[in-house]
Order: structure tokens, then sequence, then C-alpha cells
């Protein structure tokens, strides 16, 4: 009886309301396969528009966002002040100011991916394997 009332009382996280791991998980999948190619920063861009605040739980959108804001965002732009203090010909050349800016968002998106998983983590919201039959069920849903 212990066990059937454990069983009957166990969902994956979220599933059962909005299937917010599924999402992130394609998003984690999504990220790596662009990983090193144009369409990165856009992906991980997606990845943290589908984070949200939890209701009664953590505000995942808050503090990714704040990350972004006060650390993320700040560094790029000093990052690109101290390229063009230290490139003082290429700065004159938009192609080199471009290319710059790229390799500035690419490093951005990379820092920002992490922090976003690794908040995830901290937060309750990590992927794991399970031998719990409802729970393959719901992982196989993300094939």
């Amino acid at each position: 009886m212990n066990q059937e009332k454990q069983d009957s009382n166990h969902h994956v996280a979220w599933k059962d309301r909005l299937g917010l791991n599924q999402q992130w998980m394609r998003d984690i999948q999504a990220c790596s396969q662009a990983h090193g190619t144009e369409d990165y920063v856009n992906q991980v861009d997606r990845f943290r528009n589908d984070i949200i605040n939890i209701k009664n739980g953590p505000k995942l959108y808050d503090i990714i966002n704040k990350r972004w804001t006060d650390i993320i965002a700040v560094d790029g732009s000093q990052s690109l002040k101290q390229w063009i203090q230290t490139n003082p010909q290429e700065s004159r050349i938009e192609e080199e100011v471009t290319a710059a800016q790229e390799r500035i968002r690419q490093a951005q998106a990379e820092s920002l991916y992490h922090y976003i998983v690794q908040t995830l983590e901290e937060n309750g919201f990590g992927f794991y394997q399970s031998d719990i039959p409802e729970d393959e069920i719901s992982l196989s849903d993300l094939d």
C-alpha cells in the first residue's frame, strides 16, 4: 500500500502543468546543435525567452534577466570598448567592428546559456535518469 501511494503521487517536475522541462530540454538540444554557428545566439535567446517565473517558486526569469542585464550585457559593452581601444585601425572599418561585435555576442550567448542551465539545475529543474516507468514515458516524448 505504501509503494502504491508513493507511485500515485509521483510526477515528473511540471510535466503535468506546462511541460516546461520538456521545452527546456528541447532548447538545450537546439543550443547544443547550433553551437559554433551563426544561429547559436538566436537559439540561446529563444531559450531565455522560454524561461518563466514559477508561481510560488523560484523567479527564474527574473534571476536570469538580472544576470544578463547586470553582468553579461555590461561585460559585452566593456569588451567592445576595449577592442576599439586596442584596435584603433580596425575599429574604423565597419566589417571589422561587425566581426568583433559578433564574437562578443557569441561569447555572451555561451555565458548566458551556461548560466541558464546552471540556474535550472540549482533550482530543482535538472534533468535526471529514473527507473520509474512514468518518467520513461515522459522522456520518450522528447524524441
